[in-house]
């Protein structure tokens, strides 16, 4: 009898311990989020890395991510997803869309990754999308797309 209010006990506190456990471990994954959001727009600028427009709202939240969208967008800075691991920035996947007849289904994608623990320095990935077809292209190319198509990249 005995032995048996040991193992009630032992087990009570082993299923107590993995629910303070998830909670602290939820809590790390989230008590960070927040300060990545339209807060974190000062640093964003002079990173010159496109800002979280005000107005804009969260779409989406998962456990490493945020992802931001802005209440209509038909051509333009129009979605931002917003990487974390923990209290560490990660990157950034920023999206700019096109609307005209010439150019349908267009999105010029913008990937931020930022020096942390995995990574020694940080990189900028462009990736310009028509329709299913997508390549990766370079600074120069990107910042053409900009300037023909009259964007503002919310610096």
């Amino acid at each position: 009898m005995k032995i048996r209010k040991i193992i009630v006990i032992t087990a009570f506190c082993l299923i107590a311990g993995l629910f303070a456990f998830s909670g602290v471990m939820y809590y790390v994954d989230f008590c960070c989020a927040a300060s990545f959001g339209p807060e974190f727009n000062k640093k964003r600028k002079e990173l010159h890395i496109p800002i979280i427009p005000s107005g804009w709202k969260v779409y989406n939240t998962e456990n490493r991510s945020t992802a931001w969208q802005a209440p209509k967008v038909s051509r333009g800075h129009g979605f931002k997803v917003v990487v974390y691991d923990g209290c560490d920035l990660d990157g950034e996947e920023d999206h700019y869309y096109f609307s005209s007849k010439k150019i349908q289904d267009t999105v010029l994608e913008v990937d931020y990754r930022y020096v942390n623990k995995h990574r020694s320095k940080d990189s900028t990935v462009y990736t310009f999308q028509v329709g299913d077809h997508a390549d990766t292209i370079t600074t120069r190319q990107a910042d053409s797309i900009f300037v023909a198509n009259k964007i503002n990249r919310d610096f």
